[in-house]
């Protein structure tokens, strides 16, 4: 079971990236969307076992996309997840450090808010490795991201900005 989970991720993912394809879900009882692309950042570890698969949470702000949030589903990192770490390395060997705000769970799932200056670093730089710990058992997760993968924020971030993306609405 461990490796199918894994293996579903990889069957979701699209590597190639010449134009964003971002999904907009809508609530038409409130009117608020959300946007969210087709392409994710998947990781794991040479036996299938465990691995994490990020994706990003987008908000029209002044009729403008840009990522307001990163999610990231841990497979086989602990068993429940609060107050969970995540790392990104970019290619300079700089980091940013970010901390989940989302409530404890048992779904894998942590929320991790982007802020100016962390937006401005994953829309410049390559991000080269990742490390997930989860706060709740303190189970850590390190690997390197794939080389078709390390322009995953820079592109989809620049496209956002140059209102270069095709939307797909649910």
């Amino acid at each position: 079971m461990k490796k199918v989970s894994i293996l579903l991720f990889l069957a979701l993912s699209i590597t190639s990236f010449s134009q964003a394809y971002i999904n907009k879900k809508c609530d038409d009882m409130t009117g608020k969307c959300i946007y969210y692309p087709s392409e994710r950042i998947i990781t794991h570890n040479s036996s299938n076992t465990e691995g994490v698969f990020l994706q990003v949470l987008i908000t029209e702000k002044s009729n403008r996309l840009d990522i307001e949030h990163i999610i990231c589903t841990n497979v086989n990192i602990g068993n429940c997840n609060e107050n969970d770490n995540l790392i990104l390395m970019f290619e300079d060997s700089t980091k940013i450090n970010l901390r989940s705000w989302n409530e404890f769970n048992c779904e894998g799932k942590s929320y991790f808010s982007i802020n100016g200056s962390n937006a401005d670093k994953l829309a410049s730089k390559k991000v080269i490795k990742l490390y997930f710990q989860n706060g709740r058992s303190y189970d850590s997760f390190t690997s390197p991201i794939d080389a078709d993968q390390q322009n995953y924020f820079v592109d989809l971030m620049g496209d956002c900005r140059a209102n270069k993306y095709q939307i797909v609405k649910e």
